[in-house]
């Protein structure tokens, strides 16, 4: 794995590694404000490149606190004394592996300090949820809200005008297959992707997963498609005969080719279907009920 670093505009830039894009803010004398800090996976390129151009990390500002964007945080702290500045919600998730549970609700304590302890960090700042910027050594960058994807969802817009929208919106799949996405809320996340595509003020768009985009709108109009899609197909494995959530994981997985070869595996993928689900019981389309002690999903009579 290699970092690549692109400049976006003005002291904006983006730091390539393992299928991530990490926004950077230079200041001045190679001293740098990360948005995200990646996975553990990309740490040693990481490392690597931050001590052979011998720049500084002054502090990592988080959108979300999932582990590919998270899990460094605590490294940069210790290592760089890099600020960790984070949304109230989420540095109370990271705070240990209890916070962590509200993520990982079918994880022990011990599950999640094994698999994800890496994420677990101290924040050194936390802004409210009602705030409209964040100052960050000097800089100050707009707070933009994007629910769906994560229980706190942020943007951030930097001081360039360049709007880094996490994992609100991903770079459109030309593969011919829309591979599954997680969101917490779908609904939610269809409303915010909605206000994405009437973006039209900022200088740069920033993803996540993956890339840098001049205008936003076509991108967010692919991606409304490709989560119809997602949730369409989902819709389709549901009966009216109706089945367990645990029998619907059994069946989505063979209809995706999704490997549930792990507890991993499974838990990721539990999450995945029990939202998909929660989306299609809210809009009506199917009825949870409780039979002989099991809860079941299945087809309602609403047609749409």
């Amino acid at each position: 794995m290699r970092i690549h670093i692109e400049q976006v505009l003005g002291n904006t830039g983006c730091l390539f590694a393992g299928g991530n894009c990490i926004p950077f803010y230079q200041l001045e004398n190679k001293r740098w404000l990360l948005i995200d800090s990646g996975s553990h996976h990309i740490r040693q390129e990481l490392t690597d490149y931050l001590k052979q151009e011998q720049i500084q990390i002054r502090a990592v500002l988080c959108s979300h606190a999932h582990f590919d964007h998270t899990e460094n945080n605590r490294f940069l702290q210790e290592t760089f004394g890099a600020e960790i500045v984070m949304s109230a919600a989420d540095a109370g998730m990271v705070r240990d592996t209890i916070g962590l549970k509200a993520c990982f609700y079918s994880y022990s304590p011990g599950d999640i300090q094994e698999d994800y302890g890496e994420m677990i960090c101290r924040a050194d700042r936390i802004f409210a949820p009602w705030d409209k910027v964040v100052e960050v050594e000097h800089a100050v960058f707009q707070i933009l809200q994007l629910p769906g994807h994560a229980p706190s969802h942020l943007g951030f817009v930097t001081p360039d005008g360049v709007a880094y929208l996490a994992d609100a919106v991903f770079s459109p799949d030309n593969s011919g297959k829309d591979r599954l996405l997680y969101m917490l809320n779908w609904k939610r996340a269809l409303e915010t992707i909605e206000e994405i595509r009437h973006y039209d003020g900022y200088a740069r768009y920033i993803l996540a997963h993956c890339g840098v985009y001049k205008d936003i709108r076509d991108v967010a109009e692919e991606n409304i498609s490709r989560f119809l899609r997602i949730l369409e197909g989902c819709l389709a494995l549901f009966t009216t005969e109706g089945c367990s959530l645990d029998a619907l994981i059994t069946r989505a997985a063979y209809h995706y080719h999704f490997p549930l070869h792990d507890f991993e595996w499974v838990s990721l993928f539990e999450r995945l279907v029990r939202a998909m689900a929660e989306y299609w019981v809210e809009k009506g389309n199917v009825k949870r009920e409780f039979l002989n002690g099991v809860v079941v999903y299945a087809l309602s009579d609403k047609l749409e």
